[in-house]
């Protein structure tokens, strides 16, 4: 069973957007798992890992996915623009302070392993990360500003050398969003309570596939422990003592997504979903498509819930889902198709905006 907010009239979609601004995965036995998908056939893995987060589009608690090839635009993927790089007719108020250097309307998205965290770095603003300067200040011109948040992975940036559990594999000390429940729950609503974005986008990776819309998230269920706490549904991060998402040790508010969406209870996309896939394939850089299972049983699975879950209970978010990126894609072909698909993530924005 899929649950999905009503869409919102343009007239309230207006109104929101407006009002919005900021307050200021693993192994079996002895053999390396390749995607978030094989952990999931086995909890108690503990050898070393090839460093897929993602998942191939299955889920233990389902029949396999099916994936469609998207051949067709069903929206626009971008617009045209102004002169002054904004979309549409020009908004005043909140937009003419945007583009005089002040607060935009905030966006945000997230990371976990390698490519995702390489590709989000010019949009995170701490300077150990951005590689020298902030690029999300109204990206673009176009009225948004972009905040990116993912772990680093010590000491040489690839998880896939190290143990599940390990800081190799986990991320560092200190970094956002570590692949680690507690630490997801923690630094994901402190994250979007502090900017409240209009848009929130998290990704991470997959095993061999390209470029990946997951369209539902939710309804995980463990088929060892069918009847099991929700805490169960999830495959161990084997870190600290504490390896799963228990309800004394998660938000509150993750503890609600994780055991109300379960059991086949979804959330679906709120992703302009078909046309990033068109806008990503359009690039001929890696396969685009959209993956009708869910992100998985593990932090790939966790962290996307949690987007669009932030979706359902918040008002002033418009626009929430997760994407897979495949473990082989390279980071700067993951840049270019990241920019692609938030130029029609802010696209969609600007349509509700002038009314369109």
């Amino acid at each position: 069973m899929s649950r999905r907010r009503l869409p919102l009239t343009c007239a309230s979609l207006l109104t929101t957007l407006l009002a919005c601004g900021p307050d200021d995965e693993l192994s079996s036995g002895a053999s390396a798992a390749t995607t978030e998908g094989d952990a999931e056939t086995d909890a108690s893995a503990t050898t070393r890992s090839d460093g897929s987060d993602g998942s191939d589009g299955s889920d233990g608690s389902a029949s396999e996915a099916t994936t469609a090839e998207t051949t067709g635009a069903s929206e626009t993927t971008g617009g045209e623009t102004t002169g002054d790089g904004t979309t549409g007719e020009e908004t005043t108020g909140e937009l003419d302070l945007c583009q005089d250097g002040g607060p935009c309307t905030p966006v945000v998205v997230m990371g976990y392993w390698p490519p995702t965290n390489e590709m989000l770095r010019p949009w995170s603003q701490n300077p150990a990360q951005n590689l020298g300067a902030w690029e999300g200040k109204n990206w673009e011109g176009r009225g948004y500003d972009i905040f990116a948040f993912f772990p680093e992975f010590p000491p040489d940036g690839d998880p896939s050398n190290d143990p599940i559990g390990a800081p190799g594999s986990v991320g560092a000390d200190g970094s956002d969003l570590q692949v680690d429940y507690q630490d997801t729950s923690r630094d994901f609503w402190r994250i979007v309570e502090e900017h409240e974005p209009v848009a929130l986008v998290t990704t991470s990776r997959g095993g061999v596939i390209g470029w990946e819309v997951e369209a539902l998230e939710g309804g995980h269920q463990n088929p060892d422990l069918p009847d099991g706490p929700p805490e169960l549904d999830w495959i161990s991060d084997q870190y600290g003592a504490e390896t799963f998402p228990s309800e004394s040790s998660v938000d509150p508010r993750t503890w609600d997504a994780i055991s109300t969406y379960r059991h086949g209870v979804t959330l679906e996309t709120q992703l302009p979903a078909d046309a990033i896939v068109e806008a990503v394939s359009q690039l001929g850089l890696v396969s685009a498509q959209l993956d009708y299972g869910t992100s998985g049983r593990y932090l790939s699975g966790f962290l996307g819930l949690h987007g669009l879950y932030y979706n359902s209970v918040t008002p002033g978010n418009l626009v929430a889902g997760h994407i897979h990126v495949g473990k082989d894609v390279s980071s700067v072909d993951a840049r270019v198709m990241i920019e692609a698909t938030m130029r029609v993530v802010l696209s969609s924005l600007d349509r509700a905006r002038d009314g369109g």
